[in-house]
C-alpha cells in the first residue's frame, strides 16, 4: 500500500487518541477558525453550503446581507472576549484555549481509563486503540484496505491510482508488504501506540494523566494564541478587535456577491445551486 493511502488509514485510526488533545486548540494555517465559529468558504460541498446560506437568511427573504452573514461570528468572538470590553488579547485568548484543553483531557481520561483511576496506563491506551482498528477493519481480517474505507474514500484513492499510473508511477494495488509499501496492519499499529504513548507521557512514569495533558495543551495553546494574533491582530497591538476579527470574513462575503450588490441572493450561488429554493 502507498504510503499516501497508508496516511489516509493512519488518519483514520489517530481520531479521538493523540488528535483528541489538539482538537480544542483552534488548529490549521487559516487556523480553521471554520470548524470553530462557522466560517463559510468557497470550498464548501454545495449541499452544506445551501445549508449555511439558509441558515443565515434570518428574515427569509431569499437574500443574505452582510450583517447576517457576520451574526454567525458572534458566539466565537463572545466566547473570547471575556470581558466584553470588545477586543480579544492574549489573556483572554489562553483561557478560552484553557477551558477547551481541561474540557478535553477530561474527555481523553474519560475515554482511555478503563479502571477509572486517573491515569492511562500503556496497556489501556493500547486496547482501545486495537478496538477501534477493529471497528474500522470490516472484514476482520487484520488489516486495513480500501474495502474497510467509505465509498467516497475509496473513490478518491482509485483516482489517485489511477492518476499515478498514468503518470507511471506507483500503482499498485495495496497488497503488497514491506517496511513502506505494505499494507496498515495490527502490528504497524502496536508500534505506533508505543511512540504515541510515549509523546503523551511526558514525565516518563509509564502512565499518562491529567498532569501529562495539561503539559501537551499548554504547548497547543501557546501556538494556537500565536497563530491567532498573526492571522487577525492587524494592527499588531496585541489585541483583536471585532473588525478584525470579522475582515476576513468581509472579504468572503464580498467574493460570493458577485454583482456587488450588498446582498448574496440565487444570482450569486453557482449553476448546480439555483432554482432549489435555497434563498427564498
Amino acid at each position: 500500500m502507498s504510503k499516501k493511502i497508508l496516511l489516509i488509514a493512519g488518519v483514520l485510526l489517530a481520531a479521538g487518541s493523540v488528535a483528541a488533545i489538539s482538537a480544542p486548540h483552534f488548529r490549521g494555517g487559516h487556523h480553521r477558525h471554520g470548524a470553530i465559529f462557522g466560517d463559510m468558504g468557497v470550498g464548501l460541498v454545495p449541499a452544506r453550503f445551501g445549508e449555511r446560506l439558509k441558515e443565515m437568511d434570518a428574515d427569509k427573504d431569499g437574500a443574505v446581507t452582510l450583517d447576517e452573514f457576520l451574526t454567525r461570528r458572534n458566539p466565537g468572538f463572545a466566547r473570547f472576549d471575556k470581558n466584553n470590553d470588545g477586543v480579544v488579547d492574549a489573556a483572554e485568548f489562553e483561557a478560552a484555549a484553557k477551558e477547551s484543553g481541561d474540557y478535553w483531557i477530561k474527555r481523553f481520561i474519560k475515554r482511555f481509563d478503563a479502571d477509572k483511576d486517573g491515569k492511562i496506563s500503556k496497556d489501556e491506551f493500547a486496547r482501545a486503540r486495537k478496538e477501534r482498528f477493529a471497528m474500522r477493519d470490516l472484514n476482520d481480517d487484520g488489516r486495513l484496505g480500501l474495502e474497510d474505507m467509505p465509498p467516497g474514500m475509496r473513490e478518491r484513492v482509485g483516482r489517485w491510482r489511477e492518476g499515478r499510473a498514468a503518470e507511471g508511477k506507483d500503482g499498485k494495488d495495496g497488497k503488497e508488504a514491506g517496511k513502506d509499501g505494505g499494507p496498515f496492519t495490527m502490528d504497524r499499529l502496536l508500534g505506533r501506540i508505543g511512540r504515541q504513548f510515549s509523546r503523551l507521557d511526558k514525565n516518563g512514569d509509564g502512565f499518562v494523566d491529567a498532569g501529562d495533558l495539561a503539559i501537551l495543551a499548554a504547548e497547543r495553546a501557546t501556538f494556537a494564541s500565536q497563530r491567532f494574533f498573526k492571522r487577525f491582530d492587524a494592527d499588531r497591538d496585541g489585541k483583536v478587535t471585532k473588525d478584525e476579527f470579522n475582515r476576513f470574513a468581509k472579504e468572503r462575503f464580498a467574493n460570493l456577491d458577485l454583482d456587488d450588490d450588498g446582498k448574496i441572493t440565487e444570482a450569486d450561488l453557482p449553476p448546480m445551486m439555483r432554482g432549489r429554493g435555497l434563498l427564498r
